[in-house]
């Protein structure tokens, strides 16, 4: 059975709002109490906060607009207000987030989303090949026999990935639903009004990108062996072995997220051939393009796994 494009099951875990953050404990599952060679798989969902090495694995891209946040906000004090028969509060709230869109759309009047709030999620999984491919034969039986719900937690433990949820503001549709509410609480129709923001804060909308962290882990691996090669001598047989080894483990992080299945096997055969590419010119002591080969493959295997829209 084939593990490819697998549909997996979302863990729900708290989130810090407002800021790229992660959960601050450790979470570990076994993988099934029904199949005794699998009850070794474990996931983790850790905090990265605590490793500066890690740190770099959390993409910056998703900056937070303060004046989205405080929009939404207000929009939530404006209800709480509505709540306690506060139409004056609510009004004064709703002046805020008036204001604060507005200037948003002055400031950029093609801008239609805000991001307000990014969560990033880690999930730690199984690295080993060996133990990844015993779960599936154990997979493969289970589901063969029918044993649909106890497959359910080695399919769990299938999982290696950071996942970024970003929510944004839609600007387009926000600043027309928040100007019909106003009228509504002057002229006194407090629960039609309480009624338009809920509606409001509905809108909002969610995307989650996922990374396998196997990926990150052999770009990371390719990137200490880039600096090797960079600061040190091929010909030095001890440089060459730190090299060499740093691009095979590099090449089994790859395997590791081809196996649980995160993109198909078209996708990893760039990968597969700049690896080889680069493993033969390491292996004569001539490195030209290879490395920036390797690093652009890649760079397309994540846009295209994490982005498969083209966002």
């Amino acid at each position: 059975m084939k593990l490819e494009n697998s549909t997996l099951k979302t863990i729900r875990v708290a989130a810090l709002p407002l800021a790229i953050s992660l959960l601050l404990a450790t979470f570990t599952v076994d993988a099934a109490g029904t199949t005794p060679s699998a009850t070794n798989a474990k996931l983790k969902i850790v905090n990265y906060a605590d490793s500066k090495a890690n740190k770099k694995r959390i993409p910056t891209h998703k900056q937070i607009v303060k004046e989205g946040v405080d929009a939404f906000k207000a929009t939530q004090s404006a209800l709480k207000a509505l709540d306690n028969n506060n139409p004056k509060e609510a009004l004064a709230a709703l002046e805020v987030v008036s204001g604060n869109l507005h200037l948003l759309i002055a400031r950029d009047p093609a801008l239609d989303m805000i991001p307000i709030d990014t969560r990033v999620q880690i999930i730690e999984g199984l690295t080993d090949l060996k133990m990844i491919k015993q779960l599936e034969d154990e997979l493969d039986d289970l589901i063969d026999d029918g044993h649909y719900q106890a497959a359910r937690p080695i399919v769990d433990s299938l999982v290696d990935e950071m996942r970024i949820t970003t929510t944004y503001l839609p600007l387009a549709t926000y600043p027309a639903a928040i100007d019909k509410v106003a009228p509504l609480i002057d002229a006194g129709k407090i629960n039609e009004a309480k009624e338009e923001l809920m509606i409001v804060l509905d809108t909002f909308i969610s995307e989650q990108e996922i990374t396998p962290l196997a990926i990150l882990r052999a770009e990371e691996s390719l990137t200490e062996a880039f600096q090797l090669e960079h600061k040190g001598d091929l010909s030095n047989p001890e440089t060459k072995n730190k090299i060499e080894k740093r691009v095979k483990q590099a090449e089994q992080y790859i395997k590791v997220a081809q196996t649980l299945g995160y993109g198909t096997k078209n996708d990893y055969e760039p990968l597969h051939r700049g690896i080889h590419s680069l493993n033969t010119a390491i292996s004569r002591s001539d490195v030209t393009d290879e490395w920036a080969e390797i690093k652009k493959s890649i760079s397309a295997f994540k846009n295209k796994i994490v982005h498969p829209r083209g966002k």
